[in-house]
């Protein structure tokens, strides 16, 4: 198996660092399956039982984020004859699936030191495919197949598929953050993008029980089952009670304001989880005008009350460019499943398309009980893991003054 970069490749003094991100990776996907070895902008993986090879596992390898292709290859002898015998029984294994009427031979003749050139190879491996199928016919534009011969330093692979990666860059060398994650479209595409660039993430989401109930947790675990496909390692999900601050803000006087003030109390419980766990940002699904409270005076507003950085990946998105993105994904058939949302719920008739973080700061100060009620909401909080396709709750939040979330 060859696995391929692109933009890693583009690397120079720290490409290692980001190659053996990608290789612990994909071996944390297939564990002991293969042999890995880190050739310049390539990973071979040598597989030590006929299984490995298996197309549906290996299908993996597309939500391996860093990865731009891969390829189930052979390796020949620097022998032309043996060459052109196996590039011929690659097309003859094509020919057992599907009916193949063209072919073109593509030659990467890495290794100058072979003696014939890429146009003479592959001239000859295509006359000498002819002889054995004189029935097919050499499409150069747009074959029904394409055999390749990727002549290297290191030995000679024949191949006859390319299958597309996720690209971007492997989970783990963009440092670490936590996505506040809801049960909609944006934010878990949100958690994607930031993968996708490397980044490892854990999320934190926020539900009102009793007005939220098991089918939004079921939802919401689901999601992040969905999201933990492209993550390498354990994905934590800390799901927080919001119920009591919420009906704080809903019997105020300025009522409009409930929801940016719900989501600054979301932005500090967030910090003190992202403290605790150690990541260095937040992250959200936030889209420049998409709802009241996503105008930019409010924006600015909520995140005035966040001590970290909030990342908002598709800020400049459009809603249909996010859904796209989700179905790409796989999210969306999950994303649209109703429920019962925390921040909807308590939504007021009017609310506020503008504010001021001085005024939000006084109403916030007027509310007495509002600090100890986000501590209470972060320390009955559970906490659930989430890996190799099991989801399982950690009673650990009873600890966390002591730093152990």
């Amino acid at each position: 198996m060859i696995v391929r970069v692109d933009e890693i490749g583009l690397k120079i003094k720290n490409k290692f660092i980001f190659m053996n991100q990608l290789k612990s990776n994909i071996k944390k996907v297939f564990k002991n399956d293969f042999l890995y070895h880190v050739v310049n902008n390539r990973i071979y993986l040598e597989p030590l039982n006929n299984e490995s090879l298996d197309v549906l596992n290996l299908k993996k390898l597309e939500k391996i984020f860093g990865i731009h292709s891969y390829s189930f290859a052979e390796k020949v002898e620097e022998d032309f004859e043996k060459v052109k015998i196996k590039a011929y029984e690659t097309l003859e294994k094509s020919l057992l699936d599907k009916k193949i009427d063209t072919f073109k031979v593509s030659v990467n003749r890495a290794d100058k030191t072979f003696p014939l050139k890429s146009p003479e190879i592959a001239a000859k491996i295509g006359a000498y495919i002819l002889e054995k199928r004189p029935e097919l016919k050499v499409n150069l534009k747009n074959p029904d197949i394409t055999v390749e011969i990727d002549i290297r330093n290191d030995g000679i692979f024949v191949f006859s598929n390319r299958y597309k990666g996720p690209e971007g860059l492997p989970v783990g060398v963009s440092s670490n953050g936590t996505v506040l994650l809801s049960g909609g479209i944006d934010s878990p595409v949100a958690s994607i993008l930031m993968l996708r660039r490397g980044m490892n993430i854990n999320a934190v989401n926020f539900y009102s029980p009793p007005f939220t109930g098991m089918k939004s947790l079921n939802k919401i675990l689901k999601l992040s089952s969905k999201i933990s496909e492209y993550i390498p390692f354990p994905f934590n999900v800390y799901i927080v009670p919001l119920t009591k601050i919420q009906l704080l803000f809903k019997d105020l006087k300025e009522n409009k304001f409930s929801v940016i003030l719900q989501r600054r109390s979301m932005m500090r419980i967030a910090n003190k989880i992202s403290e605790i766990t150690g990541t260095n940002v937040l992250i959200t699904g936030e889209s420049l005008g998409q709802v009241a409270s996503q105008t930019l005076e409010n924006l600015l507003t909520i995140s005035a009350a966040s001590k970290k950085e909030i990342l908002r990946p598709l800020i400049g998105f459009t809603k249909n460019e996010t859904i796209n993105l989700s179905k790409k994904y796989g999210l969306y058939e999950i994303s649209i499943i109703p429920y019962e949302d925390s921040c909807s719920i308590f939504v007021p008739e009017k609310p506020a398309t503008k504010s001021k973080k001085e005024k939000i700061s006084e109403l916030e100060a007027s509310i007495a009980e509002l600090l100890n009620l986000e501590e209470e909401a972060l320390t009955t909080s559970k906490k659930f893991e989430i890996f190799d396709g099991k989801i399982e709750e950690i009673n650990s939040f009873k600890y966390i003054k002591r730093g152990s979330l």
